[in-house]
């Protein structure tokens, strides 16, 4: 078996040079094609099947990643009390909510993947998620701060939500630098 495993790995050096190929990168972050075919997967599953293009999927990864650099730029981290705390609550919503648990096995169902899978995964981004929300909150609360609004959590003022979104968005423009996109990117 070591012998087929030696010519499996020279054949397909040979046909192809690289299977997965590395789309884009920040710093050292490789954002990998089977990463972005997994995101648009996710965004779709997400919008209810919405079509997403292969260059959006690609932005939405690296913005998530830069992201962190910036939480991290503003003095922001998450504890492991925080996240157990979350992952314990996000549990929770799914016993105890139908319309929770339907959306999330129908999630699940069109990713391909099983309800101990899908909370692997969230165990394992929960840190980012919880990182990247606190972001959100910090530049919202300064917004309304600086414009006399209120801020809270649950429906939070629509102009502090167009503030956070755009500021997210300038990400990808304020560390385009940091930023290489590789030309197998089509779409």
């Amino acid at each position: 078996s070591l012998d087929k495993a030696a010519m499996l790995g020279c054949s397909a050096a040979n046909e192809e040079p690289d299977a997965d190929p590395v789309v884009a990168r920040y710093r050292d972050t490789e954002i990998r094609q089977s990463l972005v075919d997994y995101e648009k997967k996710n965004q779709s599953a997400l919008s209810g099947g919405k079509e997403v293009r292969e260059r959006d999927a690609v932005d939405q990864l690296l913005q998530n990643r830069i992201m962190l650099d910036e939480a991290e730029r503003l003095g922001l981290s998450v504890t492991q009390e925080e996240v157990d705390a979350e992952f314990a609550a996000q549990k929770k919503n799914y016993e105890e909510f139908p319309e929770v648990r339907e959306y999330i096995d129908d999630y699940c169902e069109t990713a391909g993947i099983t309800l101990d899978g899908y909370y692997a995964a969230i165990q394992d981004q929960l840190p980012r998620v919880i990182l990247r929300q606190k972001l959100r909150d910090v530049l919202g609360e300064a917004y309304c701060q600086a414009h006399g609004l209120t801020f809270t959590k649950v429906n939070p003022p629509e102009k502090m939500r167009d503030y956070v979104q755009s500021y997210l968005d300038g990400l990808l423009d304020k560390y385009s630098a940091k930023i290489t996109y590789f030309p197998a990117l089509n779409g």
